[in-house]
């Protein structure tokens, strides 16, 4: 869709590939030439970007592995959790001001939290 329809490549252009139909302007050569460089593009797209997600996942495997042991010994990870993790890791990952945005953003859901704590040690303190 990036290429066939949005023009997202430098190959392609800002054009409309369209598969069914075609387009009326263009003779049925041009037609399939044109759907061929974006399928070809749409390949290197594709190989490209797993290439790099593959990359990044083994690259940064210890951080996966900490983030699964997290998860398998508490079931879920908030965002601080989450992003305090990867920073005990590797530092630069996580910027200062990424940690101030979800601490900020979980403002609420933090206060919430200490509020139920805060009325359970006190039943359990009455009992």
């Amino acid at each position: 869709m990036m290429v066939e329809q949005m023009g997202m490549s430098d190959i392609i252009g800002p054009r409309a590939v369209t598969s069914q139909g075609g387009n009326p302007m263009m003779g049925n050569g041009e037609g399939d030439l044109l759907r061929d460089k974006a399928d070809a593009e749409i390949d290197r797209i594709l190989t490209e970007q797993y290439d790099r997600g593959m990359t990044l996942l083994t690259e940064n495997k210890d951080v996966l592995d900490a983030v699964a042991k997290s998860l398998i010994e508490n079931e879920k990870i908030d965002g601080i959790k989450l992003l305090e993790t990867i920073r005990n890791i590797r530092p630069s990952l996580v910027e200062d001001k990424a940690l101030d945005a979800i601490k900020e953003a979980m403002k609420p859901e933090l206060e919430a939290r200490a509020g139920q704590q805060k009325d359970s040690e006190e039943k359990a303190l009455a009992e």
